[in-house]
């Protein structure tokens, strides 16, 4: 049983425009129901609030777990993780021309969430490009 209404989850998913917040994946296609996140972890004190609410696909959310923080790989600092509420993903993200399907982190913040959530795993690139080839992952062209 989710621990979100059908309501709350459709609203969750609109905002989202039906993919993942992180990665960008689309639900459409996908045979997995795709979880809600708790972008500060419940367990720091993150609420149930909308505010606090992301759509991810299963990847994404099995990588970030309970992580609000990580380190990025270039500077070697502590910084926090990519916040779907309050950043903006151009910012911190762009599509790797090569590779194709590759995310690149822009910022500290970007390289860590690509880092943490192992957003460039050989399966979710090789989902991307498919997606692409058949037109459900518009952005990678």
């Amino acid at each position: 049983m989710s621990a979100f209404s059908d309501v709350r989850r459709a609203e969750v998913a609109a905002r989202a425009g039906h993919r993942c917040e992180y990665c960008h994946l689309p639900t459409r296609g996908q045979v997995a129901t795709f979880p809600i996140d708790h972008i500060s972890p419940r367990s720091a004190g993150g609420t149930n609030e909308l505010s606090n609410l992301a759509l991810t696909c299963p990847h994404c959310n099995a990588q970030k777990w309970t992580a609000a923080e990580g380190t990025d790989p270039e500077t070697k600092e502590r910084v926090p993780l990519f916040n779907p509420r309050c950043d903006e993903w151009d910012q911190h993200f762009e599509w790797a021309v090569d590779p194709p399907g590759e995310l690149a982190g822009l910022t500290g913040t970007g390289r860590a969430t690509v880092a943490i959530l192992c957003m460039n795993a050989i399966e979710m690139v090789a989902l991307r490009r498919l997606l692409a080839e058949v037109g459900l992952f518009p952005e990678l062209r």
